[in-house]
């Protein structure tokens, strides 16, 4: 994180929020998005890029929930806060290191999972490639049977490519997590650049 500047950064989370929100209204076909973040400077500017994008490509006509989780504790408010959304994406990353996030996802996919959350979920490229749903789902027989029977997604990117790869993952038998890519969607060579020096 630290080799982007802090205005670096904010151009970052504007332009992958542009991309993710877009695609969650047009190819994921979502009406309704649910979005529960922490309180870091990054995550947020992330999470508003995304709703912005989302209700653009809405015509305004689309419906945005936000919830804020500091400490796995808030999982519980945050799933109620969101009851509604069609779909929920988890956007922990950002500033806040692994283990911080990796907490905040476990704890947020159990309280879901408690409260059956009518959701479908879609989770942030900085929570699915260190494996937190994986791990997760390996922990918690709970979270692996709510996850079952709920669509979900996450996105991952080539820089060599110079694209973003949306997926749809499933959760099967035994805990089993697998992916399957959806669709590609171009990167600018700004994009391409800023991700490039934030790894």
């Amino acid at each position: 994180m630290a080799k982007l500047t802090l205005a670096e950064q904010y151009t970052l989370r504007g332009l992958t929020g542009r991309i993710v929100g877009e695609v969650l209204s047009d190819a994921y076909g979502i009406p309704s998005l649910g979005l529960v973040t922490n309180k870091t400077y990054i995550c947020s500017s992330l999470t508003g890029a995304v709703e912005a994008a989302f209700l653009t490509d809405k015509g305004g006509l689309g419906r945005v929930l936000t919830a804020l989780t500091e400490k796995p504790g808030d999982a519980a408010a945050a799933v109620k806060q969101l009851e509604g959304a069609n779909t929920v994406m988890l956007a922990y990353g950002g500033e806040a290191d692994a283990e911080t996030n990796y907490a905040l996802t476990k704890a947020f996919l159990k309280a879901a999972a408690e409260a059956d959350l009518d959701a479908d979920l879609f989770f942030h490229v900085r929570i699915w490639v260190p494996g937190f749903v994986k791990k997760a789902v390996q922990e918690d027989p709970q979270i692996a049977e709510y996850l079952q029977d709920r669509a979900l997604g996450s996105f991952t990117f080539d820089l060599d490519r110079g694209v973003f790869v949306f997926h749809a993952v499933e959760v099967g038998d035994e805990g089993k997590v697998e992916s399957e890519p959806l669709l590609e969607v171009p990167l600018s060579v700004e994009h391409t650049d800023l991700l490039r020096r934030s790894l």
